[in-house]
């Protein structure tokens, strides 16, 4: 059944790339390579991101590779207005583009309306693009869609770098093949995009998720919140519950049972957004000292601040796990098996909990009824977790592919 929808699947991007390919007429026009052939160093290059925050944190990985290969250049960033924080105020991000691709809104309008948005902030977008003559445009999602290559085609951008599994792919001066080992990280995948620029290893082994610096502003918050002056002498660990897909979330009573634990020793700070999490974090501390909801409590740069200062960040599958490896947090957080643990997995110091089972990675958005990728891990196992200091590890009861070693490079446990 798998290797049938994956036949048909492909067999779809084909034909979408087919009519792309005919629908601009490229059969007909120059050799696209050629402007890459001839390109000089860049003074402006465009990321084109657009999916979510976990994803956008993901990505300011390739900026230090970009600010080490070419450290003239201004560099540009296109994020969906979901995740324009992440990059907002970004030392090495001199200009941002919002455009709402209609693949990743997770609002509760429709499909019809969300298209209709995407249409409105793309055609905003364009001009402002288009005006600040950008040399190179990099195409980082290595998916059918979101895909904004055929705007950096419009936007005239005269070398644009993609991957060739993308739907407007032909429109491209190059593109890559992604790489399909489980074992590679998903940053490492999108930096493939660079490969047709030939940088020097010492650029790209710089690769790393980096946000801004917390400002004094930030830190604030979490004294007002903590009620104290400073936060040197303030101890505390992040509960993050939520995530973008519920499905992915672990039950209330786990996160109660690892509360009831571990607040008789530390301060217990839990993150959230939005009125669900607001009463499960109501559900899960009630009776219980020593404990602060920070839910709807904190701005972007606030909850950040908060996870750049914790000793232990506890959660899920959740843009907490990835914002906590890129500000040096220590995490351990539990995974699912549907889209690979070992491509998804904060590269950083983490540990991820996980049951190793034949079906991972079902590559199943909604995941399936019994979930025994998730089900099983206690909040001891957490707990007895919470003190390594491996750089990235995966933990299962089973024998288990483990991140502890090179992006890309399998490894046992």
């Amino acid at each position: 059944m798998k290797a049938r929808f994956r036949l048909r699947k492909g067999f779809l991007r084909k034909v979408l790339r087919r009519i792309v390919w005919l629908a601009y007429a490229i059969p007909f026009r120059e050799r696209l390579s050629a402007a890459l052939e001839a390109m000089e160093p860049p003074k402006r290059i465009l990321v084109l991101a657009g999916a979510h925050v976990g994803d956008t944190v993901i990505t300011t990985s390739i900026i230090p590779v970009l600010r080490s290969a070419y450290p003239e250049a201004e560099i540009g960033f296109l994020v969906g207005s979901w995740a324009s924080m992440v990059i907002q105020g970004h030392q090495d991000i001199s200009f941002v583009h919002i455009v709402d691709h209609w693949w990743h809104n997770r609002s509760r309008d429709s499909r019809l309306r969300k298209f209709l948005h995407y249409r409105k902030t793309r055609k905003a977008a364009l001009p402002q693009i288009r005006d600040t003559g950008y040399d190179l445009a990099l195409c980082v999602y290595p998916y059918l869609l979101p895909d904004f290559m055929d705007l950096a085609w419009k936007a005239k951008i005269p070398v644009r770098l993609g991957f060739s599994v993308s739907l407007f792919a032909p429109l491209a001066t190059a593109t890559v093949e992604a790489p399909s080992s489980p074992f590679v990280h998903q940053s490492a995948i999108q930096a493939e995009v660079l490969r047709p620029l030939h940088l020097d290893p010492q650029h790209t082994a710089k690769r790393k998720a980096v946000l801004p610096e917390s400002p004094p502003s930030a830190v604030q918050e979490l004294c007002s919140l903590f009620g104290v002056s400073d936060l040197e002498e303030t101890r505390y660990r992040i509960i993050h519950v939520g995530c973008g897909d519920p499905r992915r979330e672990m039950p209330l009573d786990f996160w109660r049972d690892l509360a009831s634990e571990l607040s008789r020793q530390v301060t217990l700070l839990f993150t959230g957004r939005g009125s669900r999490e607001a009463e499960n974090i109501g559900a899960i501390t009630s009776g219980f000292g020593n404990c602060v909801s920070a839910c709807d409590k904190l701005s972007w740069q606030g909850f950040v601040a908060a996870v750049r200062h914790a000793e232990v960040l506890y959660g899920v599958e959740s843009m907490a796990g990835h914002v906590a490896a890129a500000v040096g947090t220590r995490s351990v957080v539990v995974y699912g098996g549907a889209a690979g643990v070992a491509r998804w997995r904060p590269e950083g110091p983490a540990i991820v909990m996980t049951n190793h089972v034949p079906c991972a990675p079902c590559n199943l958005p909604w995941g399936c009824e019994t979930m025994d990728c998730m089900r099983g891990i206690t909040p001891r196992d957490l707990i007895g977790m919470d003190s390594q200091t491996q750089p990235v590890l995966i933990r299962s009861r089973e024998p288990v592919h483990t991140a502890n070693t090179e992006p890309g490079q399998p490894g046992r446990k």
